[in-house]
């Protein structure tokens, strides 16, 4: 097995509690039945480096997710020449996996029953200020409507300060639509990161059913969540 192949693999096992290597680092869309959908989503992150300089990064991904909430995420591994790395969250199914399509193999891990049954299963944003420690203090104001993609979204900002640290604050803005399981937009900053996302080209229809499914001419590796690397 290529060892990258067996990095992205053992990094789903890792995982269990969350499937965000798989994504983007935000996510938009959350496993919910009821909504099929698929879209865009187009992130951009610009870090402050230690030297007082700025990185930018823009990351692209596709997701699909079916009427029963299964979901797929397709997105750019950078630095891979645009090879896609395939994402399924199949909670009706019981498993998740990692493929990588140009190598036809990948990673599965199997639910356990406890699992199946946990709502959120993981599905998360970074928040800011998450790496200063202190007692954080959050102040929630509503932005009233927007419409992104012909859908309404609820908009709300949170700001985080840090007791005794008034120079440090963290500002959070998203855009949701909490029935469909979906947001429109998010943004967050603190004086290291800069984070956008945002949704584009959605379609409300339900997807191709195959897209749910590990290809049969796939070889996978099924996984435990205690694997380590060898």
């Amino acid at each position: 097995m290529k060892p990258r192949l067996r990095f992205w693999i053992l990094a789903c096992a890792l995982v269990i509690g969350g499937p965000a290597v798989a994504q983007t680092n935000v996510t938009l869309v959350l496993p919910v039945p009821g909504a099929p959908l698929s879209a865009e989503i187009v992130e951009e992150r610009t870090t402050k480096l230690p030297d007082g300089t700025s990185k930018t990064e823009v990351l692209t991904s596709k997701v699909y997710r079916d009427g029963a909430g299964r979901m797929r995420t397709e997105t750019d591994v950078p630095g891979a020449s645009g090879e896609p790395l395939v994402h399924i969250f199949n909670k009706p199914d019981g498993f998740m996996a990692i493929l990588l399509p140009l190598e036809k193999g990948g990673g599965r891990l199997q639910f356990s029953k406890k699992q199946q049954s946990e709502g959120g299963f993981g599905f998360s944003n970074p928040s800011p200020l998450s790496g200063v420690t202190g007692k954080k203090t959050w102040k929630a104001e509503g932005l009233g409507k927007q419409t992104i993609e012909g859908i309404e979204f609820e908009g709300t900002r949170n700001t985080i300060t840090v007791e005794n640290q008034p120079s440090i604050i963290g500002i959070e803005e998203t855009w949701a639509a909490d029935k469909l399981g979906l947001f429109g937009m998010l943004k967050s900053s603190d004086p290291n990161l800069e984070i956008t996302a945002k949704i584009r080209n959605l379609d409300r229809q339900d997807p191709d059913p195959e897209l749910f499914k590990i290809p049969p001419d796939y070889l996978v590796r099924d996984l435990k969540s205690d694997d380590t690397v060898q």
